[in-house]
C-alpha cells in the first residue's frame, strides 16, 4: 500500500492539491500533517503551553476534517498529525515510521513570506514581490527627482 504524507495549512488549497491525486488511484494510506498558524510572540506570552497545544489540536482537527472525510470515502486509510517544531525533522521521523512515503507539500504560502522547507533538498520559492534593493533605490530616487 502506497503512503502519502501531505502537509496542510489551508484546507481549500489542500483539497485542490488532493483531488487530482484521487482520480483513478488505488486505496492508499494518507498521513495528513496539520500546520497551524504561528501565534505571534506578543499573543503567545499570555497563553499557557496547554492552551497553545489545545489551539493547535482544535485547528488541526477542524481544518483536516473535510480532507480526511474525502479520503476515507474513497477507501483510503487516514492518519492525522500535528506539526511541532522543524518540518524537516518531522519528515525524517515520518519516513522512518512509514516505509518510503511520498511527501506532498500542499501548504499555501502567505503573501510576502516564504514557507520553511519540508525536506532538506527543497529549495525556497522565490517571492514575486522580491525586488533587488537597487531597483527600490532607483525608484525612490526617480520619485524624488520628479518632485
Amino acid at each position: 500500500m502506497e503512503t502519502y504524507v501531505i502537509y496542510i495549512n489551508d484546507k481549500v488549497h489542500a483539497m485542490n492539491q488532493v483531488l487530482p491525486l484521487l482520480e483513478d488511484a488505488q486505496p492508499a494510506q494518507w498521513v495528513l500533517v496539520g500546520c497551524p498558524p504561528r501565534i505571534h510572540r506578543h499573543s503567545s506570552k499570555w497563553l499557557t503551553q496547554r492552551a497553545l497545544k489545545k489551539f493547535k489540536s482544535d485547528w488541526t482537527s477542524a481544518n483536516l476534517k473535510e480532507v480526511s472525510e474525502l479520503l476515507s470515502q474513497s477507501g483510503n486509510r487516514v492518519v492525522t498529525r500535528i506539526a511541532h517544531g522543524s518540518l524537516v525533522q518531522l519528515t525524517k521521523a515520518l519516513q522512518l515510521e512509514f516505509a518510503h512515503p511520498r511527501i506532498i507539500d500542499a501548504r499555501k504560502a502567505p503573501e510576502f513570506e516564504n514557507l520553511p522547507a519540508v525536506i532538506e533538498k527543497q529549495k525556497p520559492e522565490s517571492s514575486p514581490w522580491a525586488l533587488p534593493i537597487s531597483a527600490v533605490a532607483f525608484g525612490t530616487a526617480a520619485a524624488l527627482v520628479v518632485d
